[in-house]
């Protein structure tokens, strides 16, 4: 853990724990690290929400998906007093970030391939895309 940090106090709302890492430039405890992690990571996941029209900022959906592994790593590897289901939790938005990571990384469809094969398994689609 960063020694500054173990200085500072969680800086959400009335929290105050300990900082153990900073995610987007804000001091944050254990709790509120895995919080903040799953909501951003729910929030870039497109396999939960349905098609929009709106562009999508892919760099810097890559950057905070980098970042959260990448402190979520560091956390799993410097902190001592982890019960089970932290480590669990970290393990799990450790294995999400990279997930997201490949799907940012993937080629997307069009719309008009996306609404074609809307109805097909993912299994299938890629099948009869390589044909």
């Amino acid at each position: 853990m960063d020694t500054m940090l173990a200085k500072r106090n969680c800086r959400m709302g009335s929290c105050g724990g300990s900082a153990i890492t900073a995610l987007d430039h804000q001091a944050l405890c254990l709790k509120h690290f895995l919080l903040c992690c799953y909501e951003r990571l729910e929030g870039l996941d497109p396999r939960g929400r349905k098609f929009s029209a709106e562009p999508v900022d892919v760099p810097s959906m890559r950057a905070f998906v980098e970042e959260c592994s990448r402190k979520a790593l560091d956390v799993s590897l410097q902190s001592k007093n982890l019960n089970n289901l932290e480590r669990g939790r970290l393990l799990d938005i450790l294995l999400w970030a990279s997930e997201l990571f490949l799907l940012l990384r993937a080629p997307r469809l069009t719309l008009a391939q996306s609404l074609a094969c809307s109805g097909e398994p993912l299994a299938v689609r890629a099948a009869s895309q390589s044909l």
